[in-house]
């Protein structure tokens, strides 16, 4: 899906969920092979992207429900179609779960064929429509709900898989989309269920993540006391069997950065480094700082690795591609020649 490495290098994937982009933003956003944007933009927005660049452009779409009313997070012709064939959970909105800042939500009832083929045949009408590369679907799976929902579901199916009936949704998204990019939220999580359907899979804050204080939290390399809090672990034991199980997914860690410039550097430089150890991509966010993401870290030609595994010395680790070695040292990540 991702071009060959080597020569001028582009980033792999890039996330921008803003609803207009500048020249600096379109400038950079446009370097990476594939970017993941808040919604189908507008028609001359998206002109001005495609004719930055050859981008793969990538719509989001919550997958968990939408919240009433709002057209942004859903169109409300669709909405009003979902409320009057009872195709929710619920009848009012309900918030919880991984519905935003306490806002109400119609959650999806994805035991019922009838809204999974009709939501399948919408979403794709309007990739289709508006000439994307693919759709980025966040929040799989039943422990995204909230309990209430999760409660309703399992009143009204006793005997039903929620997640079962989410997977048989991207199977059918999947033959409407042909040739698209599917790209999953933490789909590794129900990976036997999800990623048979998926291009691309990602995490969320696995090397940094926002703190409580405004600022940004680095996770260690390993922590023998805390390893679930660390990066090593939750890496090798949930991310690498899924993708072994499921080489032709793509895995991709979102990692997120406050505060002064140079934190937000050395977190984009750790994140990416984390991941190429398991020769995997990374992409940073600066909430509110977006012009602060622009790092060359994303762009450099290192090919193929020609060692199997990272290597761990002297509390170094590294892993050496054709065009150079990455590695991390404490919480500082590099790449040399």
């Amino acid at each position: 899906m991702l071009a060959a490495a080597g020569g001028p290098t582009r980033g792999a994937v890039a996330f921008h969920y803003a609803a207009v982009f500048d020249s600096r933003a379109t400038a950079w956003y446009t370097r990476f092979e594939v970017l993941v944007l808040g919604a189908i933009l507008a028609a001359e927005q998206t002109r001005r992207l495609r004719a930055a660049g050859p981008s793969k452009l990538i719509a989001y779409e919550w997958s968990s429900g939408f919240y009433a009313g709002d057209p942004v997070s859903s169109p409300l012709d669709w909405q009003q179609e979902v409320r009057a064939k009872r195709w929710g959970l619920n009848a009012e909105p309900a918030t919880g779960g991984a519905a935003e800042g306490g806002r109400g939500a119609i959650w999806y009832d994805y035991a019922n064929p009838e809204l999974r083929r009709e939501r399948a045949r919408i979403l794709a009408a309007r990739i289709n429509a508006a000439g994307y590369d693919g759709i980025f679907l966040d929040t799989l799976g039943f422990e995204q709900l909230p309990p209430a929902m999760r409660q309703a579901h399992t009143q009204r199916y006793p005997s039903t898989d929620y997640n079962k009936g989410q997977a048989q949704f991207l199977a059918e998204l999947r033959r409407m989309l042909p040739g698209k990019i599917l790209f999953l939220n933490q789909g590794y999580r129900q990976a036997n269920l999800f990623l048979p359907y998926a291009d691309f899979d990602l995490t969320e804050s696995y090397m940094t993540g926002l703190d409580n204080r405004g600022g940004t939290r680095f996770r260690a390399w390993h922590d023998p006391k805390l390893p679930w809090e660390a990066v090593k672990t939750p890496l090798e034991q949930l991310i690498l069997p899924a993708a072994r199980r499921y080489p032709g997914v793509r895995f991709v860690h979102l990692n997120y950065a406050a505060g002064a410039p140079a934190v937000i550097r050395q977190a984009a430089w750790y994140s990416y480094a984390c991941a190429k150890l398991f020769e995997q991509e990374a992409y940073l966010v600066a909430p509110g700082a977006a012009p602060l993401e622009e790092s060359d870290c994303y762009f450099h030609p290192l090919g193929k690795p020609v060692e199997a595994a990272y290597r761990e010395v002297g509390g170094r680790v590294t892993r050496r591609f054709e065009g150079g070695t990455v590695g991390i040292e404490g919480l500082r990540g590099f790449v040399t020649s």
